[in-house]
């Protein structure tokens, strides 16, 4: 990207000048392929710029910044990347309010991960994801937990899937 591409993405989102330098090169080049692609002709073409610049503007903020929790916490930058971007957004918020407490950053991460295996969950039980995320956080967890515990990739699963469905039923 060079610098008129800077500029341009600067001015479009009115931040400081070489701050879209230090974002990571895959939010800058998809930043670039904004630019590229969405022609400017009218004002819903500038809206339709802003909107998706900015949100690879904010991407790009909670990267930079999950790279410094990743550093503060011993949390591994790539456990950090995987979670969904709603988690990293309040562990960077969390970070930026207090970066000393590590143990709610730890707890933010690790209520994450319990859940992350919903959607292998419910391909086995052939219920929508949405359904289970409905459900209470604690039987979620205890969900993921005994996934990760007792699913056999070469079994049918059939005792397993019966638990989790009566865990449904809690």
């Amino acid at each position: 990207m060079n610098e008129l591409d800077y500029s341009a993405i600067e001015k479009a989102l009115g931040v400081e000048p070489s701050s879209i330098a230090e974002m990571p090169e895959e939010i800058r080049a998809k930043m670039k392929t904004v630019l590229e692609t969405i022609v400017v002709r009218t004002d819903e073409d500038r809206k339709e710029l802003y909107n998706a610049l900015d949100l690879l503007w904010q991407k790009g903020s909670v990267l930079l910044t999950l790279e410094k929790v990743s550093k503060a916490t011993g949390i591994p930058m790539v456990t950090l990347s995987n979670l969904d971007f709603e988690t990293q957004q309040v562990i960077v918020f969390e970070y930026l309010a207090n970066s000393g407490n590590t143990k709610q950053i730890y707890m933010l991460t690790n209520s994450a991960l319990a859940v992350i295996e919903l959607d292998k969950i419910a391909k086995l039980i052939a219920v929508p994801v949405r359904e289970l995320r409905k459900l209470p956080r604690r039987i979620q967890e205890q969900m993921c937990g005994a996934y990760a515990m007792e699913f056999d990739k070469d079994s049918t699963n059939a005792e397993l899937v019966g638990e989790l469905r009566g865990m449904m039923q809690q």
